[in-house]
C-alpha cells in the first residue's frame, strides 16, 4: 500500500522533467500528501500531454456517490478488476514524486521511513485517473496509484512499494496505443538501487504536518 507520497519540488523542475506546458494552476510543494487531497497528475490525450490537479482516490463512474475512493490498485489485478479495469485500458496517467512513506512495525510501534529517488531527482509512480459526474453534483476527477511487490530497496520495511515508471518508459506508459503485453510488462518492481530510505519524525503521522523538516532523519 502507499498511503502517502511527497512533491518538494520546484514548478520548473516538475514541468520540465515531465515534458509538459506550462502549469494551469497554483503548485504547491507539499511533504505530505495525503488521500483525499489533490495532486499534481500527468495525462495524455490527443491534445498531448499535460498536468491537472486530481484527487487522490479513484470514484468509478459508476458509483453512485463516491465517497472516499480507491487510493491504490494492485498492480496484479488492475487490468480485471471492474473499479480500474476501463481506466487502465483508456486512462494512465503518472504521478510525479519525490518520495513516498512507508511504517515499519517495531517493537516500540509503527516507525515512518522516507522513500526517495537513490539520485535525488523526480519519480513517476504509475496511476490510473477516473471523471465521475451527475445531474447536480459536481464533477469529480480522482487517480490511484498501482502498487506491486516489495524490491530489495523496500522490503526490509513494507511488502508493498509503489510502482515507478521509468523516465524512458514513461511515453509508453501514457499512449492508449501502446500494446497491452508492453504496458503490463511496465509493472513490476524497480530496480534494485532506485530507492534510499531514512527513518522519519513520527510528525508525519499527523495530516496538518507539512513541511521540509519531516524528510530529516529521526
Amino acid at each position: 500500500m502507499c498511503g502517502r507520497y511527497t512533491l518538494g519540488t520546484e514548478e520548473d523542475a516538475l514541468i520540465e522533467a515531465f515534458d509538459v506546458p506550462s502549469l494551469g494552476f497554483d503548485f504547491v510543494p507539499s511533504y505530505n500528501i495525503a488521500p483525499g487531497q489533490r495532486a499534481p497528475v500527468v495525462a495524455e490525450d490527443r491534445s498531448g500531454r499535460r498536468m491537472g490537479l486530481l484527487t487522490w482516490g479513484l470514484a468509478p463512474s459508476w458509483m453512485d456517490e463516491p465517497k472516499s475512493g480507491f487510493i491504490n490498485a494492485r498492480a496484479d489485478s488492475v487490468a480485471s478488476k471492474p473499479a480500474f479495469r476501463e481506466a487502465f485500458q483508456r486512462r494512465r496517467c503518472l504521478i510525479p514524486a519525490d518520495g513516498f512513506y512507508e511504517w515499519q512495525h517495531t517493537a516500540d510501534g509503527k516507525k515512518p521511513h522516507w522513500f526517495h529517488a537513490a539520485d535525488g531527482g523526480l519519480l513517476s509512480f504509475a496511476g490510473v485517473w477516473e471523471s465521475w459526474s451527475r445531474p447536480g453534483s459536481e464533477p469529480r476527477h480522482t487517480f490511484a496509484i498501482l502498487t506491486t511487490e516489495a524490491n530489495s530497496d523496500t522490503a526490509p520495511v513494507h511488502d508493498r512499494m509503489p510502482v515507478v515508471i521509468e523516465v524512458t518508459d514513461r511515453a509508453q506508459w501514457l499512449s492508449r496505443a501502446t500494446p497491452a503485453r508492453i504496458v503490463r510488462a511496465l509493472l513490476r518492481p524497480a530496480p534494485a538501487g532506485t530507492l534510499a530510505v531514512r527513518p522519519v519524525s513520527n510528525r508525519v503521522n499527523r495530516l496538518s504536518e507539512d513541511d521540509p523538516g519531516l524528510l530529516e532523519s529521526a
